[in-house]
């Protein structure tokens, strides 16, 4: 009951503060207004604080000594990196760097001294950014200065723009100016300045005034009203005196229209082509001379552009006549265009070898005339140098058809002559001494062998006469195998093959062979490289190799193997024997070569092995240091079996074992 009671007092007593809370409200509005009828707040004074944090600039203000009184625009404008709260009684020379506080702090005081607005600038770096500020300064009374600092930075680096621009056109040789549309003169580069007299400001001259081709103020109305008919851009050419000359120049103008804050400026750009004409017209007339002559001779002549895919700039008459081909039909065009694809081949090959060594050539050349016929030509060619431009090809031709081809017999019958010759000479002197030398050894200890005492003696006779039959044997199937070469009757049946079981074969005969005191190491052991080869052809070559490292490897060792090289296959065989001396490395392939006279042996084995690789389009070589060793090799396309899995037969080991038996001086396994 007595709960009851409370809440309902509570309640009334609410009610009544709640009434007497609207009186006093209604009882200060109109005090409120009775006062602002007595005394008015003006729009500034209400305002003025909304105003103040609006702006983009700082506003502070310091005393005369320079402390900071407050920071009345917005802690958004704050730039010095003191904050509002912090500013409040700090020196101004512990709010910036010491340039920037000297600057603010001559015009500050300037500023107090006079009375009137002063300005400073200075930079600071804000948000790691080097940033330009402008300070205005004014005297608010005998106590306090309100300074205004606005960031110029964009202003600044527009206005550096615009320098680096204006110093970009005065250098330029063109004449470039900007006129509004009644004919002021607004921007001129130096270059119009200097050669047309501006001697009036920008702003006033006007342009009809000066010695151009607009002489009237009519004159530069028409000129502008072209403008506009033609979308605003107008290209002209304009014949007018320089100042300070006496005849008139040419001019070739571009002139374009742009609106600038809803005002018309017109661009002129003007380029004195006065030279340019009349370098080209004595060209015309030096073209037309020399075409006159040109035509009028009897050798080809014609003049390619290497630049241009070397197509064809002069063809003349002659040429035309000759070969059937008018020049309208190859001026324009290459020679894979006009000629054959071997001949346009040839000549191509001609004119890059002529642009590599900028060396002047004299070669034959062969093309076949529109009708089918072929000419012979005896053709010079050489580079012209041009000015500012690559060089240049000129081709002078003489047809010699029928005497080249008299001549070409004769040359070609000759030079058959020759070669047979020395190579008769050369094989005689080269095979007389390496029959005669085993042969004499067989026949001389054939005869001792029946006089023999001793079972020794015999074996001794008899393994001179097989070790000789051997090397009579090698001799007499290189010569074969260099007679088939030359033929082109040499055999290479590609098979598949699996090249580590071939150089495994090659390591179980070789390996008792190999003197005392060297190691025979097969690199790959127990890999496989499946491919389509001659096994026999790739054995006669590891086999001359490996006999070659045997000959001269007294100590060290003889290692051999292959890898792969993309698509590619080599092959070699290193040693640590005597090595090649460096001059001598780049005969080591040709026939009949022997670096060692007392060795055995007939100097054709790796001539033929050259051969062989060539013929399968390979590649062969010799990498060499004297003194301490060797390393052959060859390279051969790996071609990918058409069955992959291929297992060594034993047909296949015979074949190989034959193989090197036939290609090894000693037989003895």
């Amino acid at each position: 009951m007595d709960s009851e009671r409370t809440v309902k007092t509570m309640a009334e007593q609410l009610e009544a503060l709640t009434k007497e809370n609207e009186r006093l409200k209604q009882e200060l509005s109109v005090l409120r207004q009775e006062k602002e009828k007595a005394n008015p707040v003006s729009f500034k004074e209400r305002y003025a604080v909304k105003i103040l944090n609006s702006l983009p600039d700082m506003l502070t203000v310091f005393d005369h000594n320079e402390i900071g009184i407050e920071v009345v625009s917005n802690e958004e404008t704050n730039h010095v990196g003191v904050t509002n709260e912090d500013f409040v009684g700090m020196h101004m020379r512990n709010m910036v760097p010491p340039e920037a506080y000297q600057n603010i702090h001559s015009n500050m005081q300037h500023a107090v001294a006079t009375g009137a607005v002063s300005a400073a600038h200075h930079e600071l770096d804000f948000n790691g950014k080097r940033h330009y500020y402008e300070n205005r300064i004014f005297p608010l009374d005998e106590k306090y200065v309100l300074i205004m600092c606005r960031d110029i930075s964009e202003r600044v680096a527009t206005q550096r723009q615009l320098e680096v621009f204006k110093s970009v056109l005065d250098k330029v040789s063109d004449s470039i100016l900007a006129v509004s549309k009644d004919g002021t003169l607004v921007y001129a580069n130096k270059q119009f300045i200097e050669e047309y007299g501006v001697t009036k400001e920008l702003g006033i001259q006007k342009v009809y005034d000066l010695p151009v081709s607009m002489t009237t103020k009519e004159a530069w109305e028409k000129r502008l009203q072209e403008i506009r008919d033609n979308d605003g851009s107008f290209a002209y050419r304009a014949a007018y005196v320089r100042m300070g000359e006496t005849k008139k120049r040419v001019h070739q103008v571009s002139s374009f229209l742009t609106h600038e804050n809803e005002q018309e400026l017109i661009w002129f750009f003007t380029q004195d082509i006065t030279d340019v004409i009349k370098k080209r017209d004595e060209l015309r007339e030096l073209n037309q001379l020399l075409d006159g002559i040109l035509n009028n001779i009897p050798v080809y002549l014609f003049v390619k552009d290497p630049a241009d895919e070397f197509k064809y700039l002069y063809w003349n008459k002659a040429f035309a006549e000759h070969s059937g081909i008018p020049a309208s039909k190859a001026i324009g065009h290459t020679d894979y265009e006009i000629f054959q694809s071997e001949e346009a081949e040839k000549f191509r090959k001609d004119d890059l070898e002529l642009l590599r060594t900028h060396q002047r050539i004299d070669i034959q050349e062969t093309y076949l005339t529109a009708n089918g016929e072929a000419r012979i030509v005896q053709t010079l060619k050489a580079l012209v140098p041009m000015e500012d431009r690559e060089p240049l090809l000129i081709g002078i031709s003489w047809d010699t058809t029928n005497l080249q081809n008299i001549e070409q017999e004769l040359i070609k019958a000759r030079i058959k002559a020759e070669q047979s010759d020395r190579l008769k000479s050369a094989f005689l002197a080269n095979m007389s001494h390496e029959i005669r030398t085993p042969l004499n050894a067989i026949v001389g200890f054939s005869q001792l062998l029946p006089t023999a005492d001793t079972p020794e003696e015999q074996k001794l006779y008899s393994d001179i006469i097989n070790q000789n039959s051997d090397i009579l044997l090698q001799l007499i199937n290189d010569i074969l195998d260099l007679s088939k070469i030359e033929a082109g009757t040499l055999e290479y049946v590609k098979r598949p093959i699996n090249l580590g079981e071939v150089c495994r074969t090659i390591y179980a005969v070789h390996k008792e062979r190999i003197k005392g005191g060297v190691d025979f190491i097969f690199d790959n052991g127990e890999e496989d490289l499946q491919m389509e080869g001659d096994p026999n052809r790739i054995m006669q070559i590891i086999t001359n190799f490996i006999t070659n490292a045997t000959k001269f490897t007294h100590a060290g060792e003889i290692r051999f193997g292959f890898e792969r090289e993309g698509e590619n296959v080599r092959v070699y065989v290193k040693d640590t024997g005597i090595g090649i001396e460096k001059e001598k490395v780049g005969h080591i392939f040709e026939r009949f070569v022997k670096l060692n006279s007392f060795v055995q042996g007939t100097g054709l084995g790796l001539s033929i092995c050259r051969m062989i690789i060539e013929k399968i389009g390979g590649e062969i070589g010799v990498t060499s240091e004297f003194g301490k060793g060797s390393t052959f090799y060859f390279i051969i396309p790996w071609d990918i079996p058409k069955i992959i899995k291929f297992k060594a037969t034993t047909s296949l080991r015979i074949s190989c074992l034959f193989c090197i038996f036939k290609h090894s001086p000693q037989k003895t396994v």
